[in-house]
């Protein structure tokens, strides 16, 4: 898959009912084109998780919506140049402390668009681009437990209750020990990861061990929007410029010729980004 495509090349296919790979180089191109196109309709650059650093303009207010969601974690938020502290958690009978504090992410997809809010006296004073907030953003399954099994071919699976596994984000055992990611046959300590298929090779020689995955996915509504849209701009070529076609005066079958198939279109809403920051 190309970097960003949000469906495979074999689902389509499989879809499609294509078992010829003549067309791979034309799909392939419009499973690329499609998905910038989705991207352009919801307003994301990505859904994927990554470290984003971004510049936002002062309201003068204790709150500001962040641009990409759902949001894992703040590592940094800096307002005229002054690094903001995380407030610590409410306690009952404690004095609320001073910080920032991020709104909690909807456990499953779509989700929202969040809010950082500033405790205390800090807000985000107002200026041109004197706010910068560092946080990691995107669709991703964090710390999802598994145990390695005990036998040959000692490999596992995730689970990707979401949506299709795109993106190896990290393996640990139990106690928070890093496995090291290789190409293949991992030796102890290491693993290797399919991504077309989410599957996790591991040695023999960690057996057993409590595992904890992190990996970020494609929503389904989203990959499926995706492979839908394909699709029906691939038989399109077949029917270029024809609105209907009559078999034998007995049968007339009608086409709507629209650049995008309105149920996808309904299905994207959701995951729009509608206020700009």
């Amino acid at each position: 898959m190309t970097t960003g495509d949000l469906v495979q090349l074999a689902t389509v296919k499989s879809w499609l009912g294509v078992t010829s790979s003549v067309d791979d180089a034309l799909l392939s191109g419009l499973i690329t084109q499609i998905s910038r196109a989705i991207y352009n309709y919801i307003n994301r650059s990505f859904v994927l998780p990554a470290n984003v650093t971004e510049a936002y303009d002062g309201s003068g207010r204790d709150s500001l919506i962040l641009r990409n969601w759902p949001v894992g974690s703040i590592s940094a938020v800096v307002v005229d140049g002054k690094l903001i502290p995380p407030a610590p958690l409410m306690v009952a009978g404690v004095e609320t402390a001073p910080g920032y504090v991020l709104e909690q992410a909807d456990d499953q997809p779509p989700g929202a668009m969040q809010q950082l809010f500033l405790r205390g006296p800090y807000r985000f004073h107002k200026g041109r681009q004197n706010v910068v907030v560092s946080y990691r953003a995107g669709y991703e399954i964090i710390g999802e437990t598994q145990v390695a099994p005990q036998q040959a071919p000692f490999q596992l699976t995730a689970l990707s209750p979401y949506g299709v596994f795109a993106k190896d984000t990290g393996v640990a055992y139990a106690n928070g020990v890093s496995l090291n990611a290789v190409a293949a046959n991992p030796g102890a300590g290491q693993y290797s990861v399919d991504a077309a298929s989410g599957t996790y090779s591991l040695s023999a020689a960690d057996a057993g061990a409590m595992l904890s995955l992190s990996y970020g996915y494609i929503p389904a509504d989203l990959a499926q929007c995706a492979l839908e849209w394909v699709a029906d701009r691939y038989r399109y070529k077949d029917r270029i410029g024809v609105s209907s076609r009559s078999l034998g005066g007995q049968e007339t079958t009608a086409y709507q010729n629209r650049a995008a198939p309105d149920f996808v279109l309904a299905s994207l809403v959701n995951f729009r980004r509608i206020i700009a920051n």
